[in-house]
């Protein structure tokens, strides 16, 4: 259950705010993972802040982050380290009649519209390397360095649009001399470096819904590299069926590459039992060369009720050369 705590004099009492409100929730897990080799240990718990908010003229405005984001970055890094106040991780949004315009570690346009495959097991994938998450080259680990992502939202009847970007500029640390200009850009106390030689990331998408389906069609471009997607899911009873394509064209490696990415994924759900299930194939070519790559992954989850969840699942892949599972409990406060 999320605890609300209202700070009512800091909060409510700024003119031209109409309600304020900060939530604390948190998430936590524990259980047994399997590499291949050994049965190890796992544990995790995390808490999150979300800040909500309306003007008087009805516009709605907010921002998330995790306890453990804030703040990693630390004097002497390399500017790798994620922070909510850097704008590298959580993240801010405001919203209303024109749609939604959110900033910070967000999913690009193309994710926002198709999403990943299903997750499994108690740690929702990472005991296998995530490989049910599709690779997007905007907004999904391809434009960290680049600080936060911009992501617009549109919906008109049944039809979304979204709309993303990055600024270009690569955030190089503290102090770097001769890479660019030494200013605060965060005012967190800290010298930054901004190199503007990276390219713009953009990704636009469109995604129709039906009642009981979804199609989605996406373009991502990051100035060497572009990627089309294309998407869609279908509900029928208690069943739930997707299947993703990905076609990928990339100009940054030397002498050109292509990939392209199949995935398919299913899910049944009955009172509080959940099985879910994904297929995916990566097939790359590099310099004529082929190579192709398979995974598989099932898993289950059981209500208990009260925000715990027994999970667990079992993933094959290509990429680790072996099979991998874990098994546990997740927790929601």
């Amino acid at each position: 259950m999320k605890k609300f705590l209202f700070a009512t004099t800091a909060l409510v009492m700024t003119a031209g705010v109409a309600a304020a409100e900060v939530a604390v929730s948190g998430d936590g897990r524990m259980g047994l993972i399997y590499d291949g080799d050994d049965v190890q240990f796992s544990s995790r718990a995390r808490v999150t802040f979300t800040l909500t908010g309306e003007s008087d003229a009805g516009l709605s405005f907010g921002g998330s982050f995790r306890a453990d984001q804030e703040s990693d970055y630390t004097a002497g890094n390399t500017g790798s380290s994620r922070s909510a106040a850097r704008g590298t991780a959580g993240a801010v949004w405001i919203s209303g009649t024109y749609g939604k315009l959110s900033m910070g570690d967000v999913v690009g346009a193309a994710e926002a519209a198709i999403g990943d495959l299903p997750e499994v097991g108690y740690t929702a994938g990472e005991f296998g390397g995530d490989v049910e998450e599709i690779s997007f080259l905007v907004g999904d680990g391809e434009n960290e360095d680049q600080g936060p992502t911009l992501l617009y939202e549109y919906t008109v009847n049944n039809i979304s649009f979204y709309a993303s970007a990055t600024d270009g500029s690569n955030l190089a640390g503290p102090g770097v001399v001769g890479r660019g200009p030494l200013v605060d850009t965060d005012g967190d106390g800290f010298v930054d470096t901004q190199i503007d030689t990276a390219d713009t990331a953009w990704s636009v998408a469109a995604k129709y819904e039906g009642s009981n389906f979804w199609a989605a069609l996406s373009y991502s471009d990051n100035g060497d590299d572009s990627e089309i997607g294309l998407a869609a899911e279908g509900t029928f009873n208690n069943f739930a069926i997707k299947g993703v394509y990905m076609d990928y064209d990339y100009d940054s490696v030397v002498g050109g590459a292509d990939g392209k990415t199949y995935g398919l994924g299913a899910t049944y759900q009955m009172d509080a039992l959940t099985v879910k299930g994904f297929w995916r194939r990566d097939e790359v070519e590099v310099a004529g060369v082929d190579a192709d790559y398979d995974s598989f992954g099932i898993g289950a989850d059981y209500d208990l009720g009260g925000g715990a969840v027994l999970a667990g699942g079992i993933i094959d892949t290509d990429y680790l050369d072996d099979t991998v599972a874990d098994f546990g409990i997740k927790f929601r406060f």
